[in-house]
Formats: C-alpha cells, sequence, structure tokens
C-alpha cells in the first residue's frame, strides 16, 4: 500500500544547518519539500542540496536540488531527476517510487553544498503515519497501465484528421513513431507528416490523405477527417500525433495519471474523460471532464498571466450547446512560477455525487462542489432542464472513458496572447494548416526529441 507523500520543511535559517519538520500530504510516495525563499535566493554560494532516504526494506534513494541559474536577480531552479514545484516559496522533490506503508519508519538526510563547505544534516527518522481515516466506501481498480509494453486491445486508438472542435493541426494516427512505450513510460509524441514513410514535402502540398486506405479505418469523418486533399493552396494536416481513449470506465471514484507533460511552441497535451454513452446529448449536454491541459510554449501571456508551459488547467465542460457552455463558472489553473511542468508530476480526479477534484502532486487545482439546485440552475440556462431525468450532479452522474492526447495547434492557443514568436495562424484563415506549416522555422526548433512527447508512467482508474 502506497503512503500519503512525506513532506519535509526546510528551516531557511542556514546558520543553524537544515532542521526538517515532518508531515505528510498526498498518497503518492514521498515528497521532500524545500521551504524558504533565503536558502537559494539569497544565498548565491549554496550551489547544490542533495536528499538521501532510507526505507526500512532499506530501498535507498538519493536526489539532487540544483540551482541553474540567476537572471534578473530572481532564481531559476529544477531538479536534476524530477521537476520542481516551486509556490510561494516552496520547492518540492518527489520520490514517488518508493513503497511504504503506515507505522514503517522513514530515513533520511540532507547535505548542502556551499563554495567552500558541505553541510550534512544527521540522519533523521520519522514514523509514517496517514493524515485522515481510510474512508469506508467500497472501491475497486477497474484499470491501471504501467505501460511495461502497449496493450493496444485496453484502448482506442484515433485516427483522423478531423482537427476536433477547436480546428487543430495534427492527423491522429495508429502509428508506431506516435504511440509507443520505452522503458516503462507510454510516449504520445507528434511528429512530422513529411517524415512518414508514405509522404514527402510534395504530397503535403498537392496530395491526398485517405486513412482508410492507409489504416483499415477511420473513427472521425468531420471536416474530411478520413478522407482529406490539399487544396485552394492549403496543405494536408502537417503533424501526426496520437489519441487513445481507455475500454475502461468508471463512474464516481479516482483517476491517477503520472506523466511528464511535453515542451515545444503550439503543444497541447491532455488528460481528460469523455462519457461513455452521451446520456444527455452531443458536446457539451452529457458533460466533459479535464484533468489536466496545458501548452508547451515557454511564453503564453495572456492579460498578464502566463499560461505556457508553467501552467496547468482543469475545467469541466456542461451546457445545452456549444454556445451556452458554462465552463467558465469552473475552470481551476495552478502556476509553476520558477519552473515549469514539463518533468513527472501525478494529476488526479476525485469524483463523487458531490464534488469533483482535481491536484497536482496533491496540490489542488480545481474543486467543484456540486450545486445544490444542480448545474442546469447554476448555469442560468433558459428553457427545459435537459438533466431533469438525472441525479443533481448531472451530467457528472454517468459513466466516462480516460482519453489521452497531444493535440497541435488550433484555437485553445488565443491571437491575445503575447509567444515567444507571433501566433502564424488566423482561425477563420482557410489556409491556417499552411500558414503554421510555412513558419516551422519559428517552433520547430522548440520540439527537442522526446521533449516534445507528453511520456505516462501509469494511468490508475478506480470505481468508488
Amino acid at each position: 500500500m502506497r503512503l500519503l507523500a512525506l513532506n519535509v520543511l526546510l528551516a531557511a535559517n542556514l546558520a543553524y544547518g537544515f532542521e526538517p519538520e515532518v508531515r505528510f500530504l498526498t498518497p503518492d510516495g514521498v515528497s521532500f519539500i524545500l521551504k524558504g525563499k533565503s536558502i537559494f535566493i539569497h544565498e548565491p554560494l549554496l550551489s547544490n542540496v542533495m536528499i538521501e532516504v532510507q526505507t526500512e526494506g532499506h530501498q535507498f534513494y538519493e536526489k539532487n536540488a540544483k540551482r541553474i541559474a540567476w537572471k534578473d536577480q530572481a532564481l531559476t531552479m529544477r531538479s536534476l531527476v524530477e521537476s520542481c514545484f516551486i509556490d510561494d516559496g516552496v520547492w518540492e522533490l518527489s520520490f514517488t517510487e518508493l513503497n511504504v506503508n503506515s507505522g514503517e519508519d522513514l530515513r533520511y538526510r540532507i547535505t548542502a553544498y556551499y563554495k567552500d563547505e558541505i553541510q550534512v544534516t544527521e540522519w533523521k527518522t520519522h514514523k509514517l503515519q496517514t493524515l485522515r481515516p481510510v474512508r469506508s466506501m467500497k472501491r475497486a481498480v477497474v484499470f491501471r497501465d504501467d505501460f511495461n509494453s502497449f496493450n493496444k486491445n485496453d484502448y482506442k486508438i484515433d485516427c483522423t484528421a478531423w482537427g476536433g472542435g477547436n480546428g487543430e493541426f495534427q492527423v491522429y494516427v495508429p502509428e508506431d513513431a506516435n504511440l509507443f512505450t520505452r522503458d516503462g513510460s507510454f510516449f504520445l509524441k507528434p511528429t512530422l507528416t513529411v517524415d512518414h514513410k508514405d509522404f514527402d514535402t510534395n504530397r503535403l502540398f498537392h496530395g491526398r490523405m485517405n486513412l482508410k486506405e492507409m489504416y483499415g479505418y477511420c473513427t472521425m469523418a468531420d471536416n474530411w477527417g478520413c478522407d482529406k486533399s490539399a487544396v485552394n493552396g492549403n496543405v494536408l494536416n502537417p503533424i501526426m500525433s496520437g489519441k487513445v481513449t481507455t475500454n475502461a470506465v468508471i463512474t464516481y471514484g479516482t483517476v491517477t495519471v503520472r506523466a511528464i507533460i511535453p515542451k515545444g511552441d503550439w503543444l497541447w497535451p491532455a488528460i481528460w474523460m469523455l462519457p461513455r454513452d452521451w446520456h444527455y446529448g452531443g458536446w457539451p449536454r452529457s458533460g466533459e471532464i479535464d484533468i489536466m491541459e496545458s501548452r508547451g510554449n515557454q511564453k503564453a501571456v495572456c492579460g498578464g498571466n502566463d499560461h505556457g508551459v508553467g501552467e496547468v488547467s482543469s475545467t469541466l465542460h456542461w451546457g445545452p450547446s456549444s454556445n451556452h457552455n458554462a465552463y467558465g463558472k469552473t475552470h481551476g489553473e495552478r502556476q509553476n512560477k520558477y519552473c515549469n511542468w514539463h518533468g513527472w508530476h501525478t494529476y488526479k480526479l476525485e469524483w463523487d455525487a458531490n464534488h469533483i477534484r482535481t491536484t497536482v502532486d496533491g496540490h489542488e487545482v480545481l474543486k467543484v462542489n456540486t450545486p445544490s439546485g444542480g448545474f442546469w440552475n447554476w448555469g442560468g440556462f433558459h428553457g427545459s432542464n435537459i438533466w431533469a431525468s438525472g441525479g443533481r450532479n448531472a451530467p457528472f452522474d454517468q459513466p466516462f472513458h480516460l482519453i489521452l492526447n497531444v493535440a497541435v495547434g488550433g484555437g485553445f492557443f488565443s491571437s491575445g496572447c503575447q509567444y515567444d514568436h507571433t501566433r502564424p495562424w488566423s482561425n477563420s484563415s482557410p489556409r491556417k494548416e499552411r500558414e503554421f506549416w510555412d513558419h516551422r522555422g519559428d517552433w520547430l526548433s522548440t520540439w527537442h526529441g522526446d521533449n516534445s512527447a507528453m511520456q505516462i508512467d501509469y494511468i490508475e482508474m478506480v470505481q468508488a
């Protein structure tokens, strides 16, 4: 049984060394949190911090937390092994691989490396215990995938050039270059269409993409999603990418995904859920649960806030039509101001009839309590209540699948934001794919190998 994460708060007074306080946070292994900006920002002689951990079972781990560079008097930091999470002066390193149980002793030691000396704390011991009693509610693991291989029978694999409701530029394909496992991780990686053996630049500009002929099936025909030709000066979808949907569903419970989100301009990773039966009608009448979305751009400043890779968001979509979608009432964001979210983090959904909550590494992103009068009244919609036949929390009272994908471009990237390079397309343009492709010199250099992929360590769906 994996235990609530360990949280070590390091005192900022370096004259007395590091004296950690131990407490628990979340059910995802062990996390060490270094608190106090003066440890790093006001200590230029401190070059590195190492944390060593030993369990009762004699597992031994060590990780480094290192200062990278100074910029405009502010310190940029990251972990060499796991990306950091910094919020109000708190820097977190996660040991999610630890297998520990309540009642066990955990030993830890912290080493601080200065320019002229090394400070080492004594080995400390802390008895692990949970913060709150385990709920008596019955729970069952409906589906778990640790991705030692990619079992395609567990998923529906999208195959379409539709572009989604936001007019994205990718074609989802069941290619090994876009969906694959390596060293226990599942990769959803966008690639250039011209790098595919059946395509080149000439075919991108003048050819045809018939997915049924290429793969034997197509999952969405809208907007020439199954059979597309490059016409009227436009190009075929210039990016190939991956999207999978679990066959498994849950109604209430938890969904946990440990992932690295991609970094690179115009990349749009998502961990989300859609209903199995569309019981209340088409989108968004039957709801949508976005556990995690992000933008891969290093800079995406809108209204003074950066909505790039330094931010993850969660959203519920619900309403009688796409023009009457009250998602603005159910949207949350979490900033990672001093580094970014490109690193291993644990994204989680907690869902029951009374609330929906999402977290990253145990930190809340969104919490929506079921409105006392139901979502229809809260949304202020007119006409007959389309959810009257359901529960008070309808439409979020039905079975939902889990979806993983990496999209590229489209309306998710607002033209009103400031980016490192101006957004090269107009959403209303009939040649937006061509506009995107013609400016690849600006964005392709930000896609660095596997950094442009979303990597998944594991997913777990638990039915309550």
